[in-house]
């Protein structure tokens, strides 16, 4: 990974480590602007609910279950060790793990109580933050910091990543969208993966078997 994605990694972890204590520090001082704000924005989403809104994200959330948060891991986990190295493999692995374990230590923590008014879907357990947020942004992390260590052409590494990043976007979207959550236990929850020692560490450095030209041989990006 060359200095331009090690300093923008940095920046963004940087950022979601203060926005993660942020939230945290309102939500545990029961900040009466913060449970306002979140009210106002659960009643606007609700307010633009539609028919086909609402079958799309309700099924996207339904879909990200605990199964589906267990496939799309094991993904990401077997791309990294078939195009990385055992050692990768094992970090995704690892990452993935502390980060469902540090989720439930922050919800009990916190035991902050869900949404009960206008919800679509019924869950248990406390709110913040939200693990679907948490292990979708943690996934899909991992995977667009192995696109960007592939040596494929950028016009293919960018539009991967992208597609990772809107993928996580949306899952955390559909917690609110559904009522699951209120919106900073999804901020919190998008944040959370830079909590994860793991995580913040740096991949290996060698490029997949199947990565395609070199950095070398393409003209300076």
């Amino acid at each position: 990974m060359n200095n331009r994605y090690k300093s923008l990694s940095l920046t963004i972890g940087a950022s979601a480590l203060v926005i993660f204590l942020l939230c945290a520090w309102l939500v545990g001082s029961h900040a009466p602007a913060l449970n306002a704000n979140d009210a106002a924005l659960r009643s606007l989403v609700n307010a633009h609910r539609t028919n086909w809104g609402t079958a799309f994200f309700t099924h996207l959330t339904l879909t990200y279950n605990s199964t589906g948060t267990t496939i799309i891991a094991g993904f990401v986990t077997l791309v990294a060790l078939l195009g990385f190295s055992w050692r990768a493999g094992l970090q995704v692995a690892l990452t993935v793990a502390t980060g469902s374990w540090l989720n439930h230590y922050l919800k009990s923590l916190f035991q902050r109580p869900r949404p009960t008014s206008d919800v679509l879907i019924h869950y248990g357990g406390w709110s913040f933050p939200s693990a679907h947020a948490a292990l979708s942004a943690l996934t899909m992390g991992c995977l667009v910091l192995l696109i960007l260590r592939t040596k494929w052409p950028t016009k293919y590494r960018h539009p991967l990543a992208t597609l990772a990043v809107v993928f996580a976007l949306l899952i955390g979207f559909s917690r609110l969208y559904v009522g699951a959550h209120f919106l900073s236990d999804v901020i919190g929850g998008w944040a959370s993966p830079f909590l994860t020692p793991s995580f913040t560490a740096s991949y290996p450095t060698r490029s997949a078997p199947f990565s395609g030209p070199s950095v070398a041989a393409r003209a300076p990006e």
